[in-house]
């Protein structure tokens, strides 16, 4: 890559990551006939204006670039996954060993894993984040990262006095609540008196955990290692044996969806630390996308001279037959039955869970490591369902609701409302469900909308969101200009969303997982087995730990 090219795409990340995403999706058609990539680049102006169009200009380089790569025989370093850790691992061995020839191995033909930004034109403020959309303040690492790849940010608000939360059919103002009495649960009174915060510090109080400032700053972190629940460690029950054990089912029902989540399979010790251990307030996004920090950390890379191959997903792992201690990772071209044989010094595994145990069940070698063995069989896979609806108008401003979310017992759960843009246009995130609740929301979206169509929506799945809209707010809602959407829990491509479930103590294993699996060159990172899962800080904690061992 020239230093115009480099230049240009640095301006994309800080100007429009989004844009850089688009021209991506548009490089990957280059060798289309020509009047095929005309019409596209319709398209692809129109996200443009939304993103930036120094992103979009980038974005074709880029793309045009790594899409040729074709997977080399042997590197040095292999690193399987083109989410945040393996980006970031690629980013930084590449900067301190120049020498060495790294490969990045990413079975979507796409960069990001969850991280997935969509421009939706003409709206110019904002795009779908289909993956991951914010980071806690409290995530310095994340945000040191952001910094230091020249991104900016913005505030995004979680919550406000003068949204709704309508349960059980009935609808308030989060402001007019005082006590979970006011909605129809059937509650003994001493619960149905407590605000919905008191919920969370009597269940802290009742697992020993008397402090609250004593939580630290990772949801699984060693701050719960103790706590329990008459008797009971929490790490050893699930979310929903302990909050029906202390509320009763009804207690327990009115807590989850005054959150918002439905997350009962999972660890009592994971629940109660990503309660606590994040604000409901103070978050920020990424401008032009968060799938602009894995798009940064890649264009760095590939300028250092890593080679990228997208569609191509790892199979297996072996030892080399020559005995020399290197590595084979055995890889297929996503939707081919071609097959290629890596040989590799160095392999470093930045996965989701699925893809991981998939990789895992296929690989003697992952089997005999016992301490990647027992994390990979306690982790929980959750569903999560994300829509966005794009509107001419922010039609929410006339019953008086501002940005930041509403919630419901219904199949949209939370309904977060976006600012709008200089002209008035604006979107919504309709649904955003996790957990149990998403198998059941909106069942035309359990065949997600893939990446190549930029995860737009059927008209009869907007229909019924819409239906849902109006439901929640009381008005006849207008249908949108548009809608895009994604499952994640599509196992297919690792689309899983792994939670710690009982059974393991996370911070016990965090270390033992940074160390080389069976004294192979063979490493593990990515939030999947990390203390903080489903965060880009997840990723990156074990992404730096892992290079702390390799150098």
């Amino acid at each position: 890559m020239g230093a115009m090219e480099r230049r240009a795409l640095l301006a994309a990340m800080a100007t429009g990551a989004a844009g850089v995403a688009t021209g991506l999706l548009f490089g990957r058609r280059l060798d289309e006939p020509a009047d095929v990539r005309r019409a596209d680049a319709v398209d692809v102006t129109l996200a443009g204006a939304a993103a930036g169009a120094v992103g979009i200009g980038a974005g074709l380089i880029w793309g045009r670039r790594q899409m040729s790569r074709r997977p080399p025989e042997r590197v040095d370093i292999a690193i399987i996954g083109g989410g945040i850790a393996g980006t970031l691992a690629a980013y930084r061995l590449a900067a301190r060993h120049p020498g060495l020839s790294i490969g990045v191995f990413e079975v979507r033909e796409r960069i990001g894993g969850r991280l997935w930004s969509v421009p939706v034109a003409p709206i110019t403020n904002e795009v779908a984040e289909l993956g991951g959309m914010r980071t806690p303040m409290q995530h310095r690492q994340t945000l040191d990262l952001i910094e230091e790849l020249g991104l900016r940010t913005h505030p995004v608000h979680a919550v406000s006095p003068e949204n709704f939360v309508r349960l059980r059919g009935h609808r308030m103002r989060r402001g007019e609540v005082q006590c979970a009495g006011q909605f129809p649960y059937h509650l003994p009174d001493d619960l149905a008196a407590l605000a919905p915060g008191d919920f969370i510090e009597r269940l802290a109080q009742a697992v020993g955990l008397n402090d609250l400032s004593l939580v630290g700053g990772d949801e699984s972190g060693a701050w719960l290692d103790g706590l329990s629940y008459r008797g009971a460690r929490l790490s050893f029950m699930t979310a929903g044996d302990l909050l029906t054990e202390e509320f009763g089912a009804e207690g327990a029902a009115f807590l989850q969806d005054w959150i918002g989540y439905e997350l009962s399979d999972i660890a009592a010790s994971k629940w109660l630390g990503t309660v606590l251990s994040v604000s409901d307030d103070d978050y920020v996004g990424v401008d032009g996308g968060m799938q602009g920090i894995p798009l940064a950390l890649a264009a760095r890379a590939a300028d250092a001279g890593v080679g990228i191959s997208l569609g191509w997903q790892a199979i297996s792992i072996t030892d080399h037959p020559d005995q020399s201690g290197g590595l084979t990772v055995h890889l297929q071209q996503a939707g081919q039955a071609h097959t290629r044989s890596l040989r590799a010094g160095t392999v470093i595994l930045a996965q989701s869970g699925s893809a991981m145990r998939r990789l895992w069940f296929n690989s003697p070698i992952l089997q005999r490591s016992a301490v990647l063995s027992r994390a990979l069989s306690h982790l929980v896979e959750n569903d999560s369902i994300k829509v966005y609806l794009a509107y001419e108008r922010a039609w929410w401003r006339d019953l008086g609701l501002q940005p930041g979310k509403s919630v419901s017992d219904g199949p949209l759960r939370q309904t977060i409302y976006l600012p709008e843009d200089e002209q008035g246009r604006s979107m919504i995130l309709a649904s955003y469900s996790f957990g149990r609740h998403a198998l059941r929301a909106f069942p035309g979206l359990e065949s997600s909308p893939d990446d190549t169509e930029s995860g737009r929506l059927d008209a009869s799945v907007i229909r019924d969101i819409t239906d849902a809209l109006s439901d929640l707010h009381g008005v006849s809602v207008p249908l949108p200009m548009d809608g895009r959407g994604v499952r994640w829990g599509d196992n297919t491509l690792g689309n899983d969303i792994p939670l710690w479930g009982p059974g393991v103590e996370p911070w016990t294993v965090a270390d033992a997982l940074a160390e080389p699996l069976e004294r192979r060159r063979l490493f593990v990172c990515g939030d999947a087995l990390s203390l903080n899962q489903g965060w880009v800080l997840g990723a990156l904690q074990t992404t730096d730990r892992v290079l702390e061992h390799i150098g």
